[in-house]
């Protein structure tokens, strides 16, 4: 599954009624606010998530990026190859599912304090 599967995944679980197009997601927020969630990627790979909480009458009210290196690191295994230790590149696949408890606390920003949670 890619990445961009993945996410549409774990979003749709909390989200049922996101709307998907393209490369973005839309969830209805509170007050008339919008998220649009979007992969981000970085040297060629998706690493992360963009998101821009949207109003509907003003546009853009706030955009964070967050990537994979904003998520506790996992201990990486040695290199056994000697000399070419210093060529090995470790690119793990991120954590969508934790990329995405990271956004839900940022989602969370902007919602009525009263509203129940889904």
């Amino acid at each position: 599954m890619t990445f961009w599967q993945e996410l549409q995944t774990v979003i749709r679980v909390r989200y049922p009624d996101a709307v998907c197009l393209g490369g973005a997601c839309y969830l209805r927020l509170n007050g008339g606010n919008l998220a649009k969630v979007e992969s981000a990627s970085s040297g060629g790979y998706y690493d992360g998530l963009r998101l821009t909480v949207l109003n509907r009458l003003s546009g853009p009210v706030d955009t964070v990026s967050l990537r994979s290196w904003d998520l506790p690191h996992r201990k990486g295994s040695e290199s056994k190859r000697g000399e070419d230790a210093g060529w090995d590149v470790c690119r793990p696949s991120p954590d969508i599912g934790a990329l995405w408890e990271l956004a839900e606390k940022y989602l969370c920003l902007f919602r009525e304090p009263d509203s129940e949670m889904r």
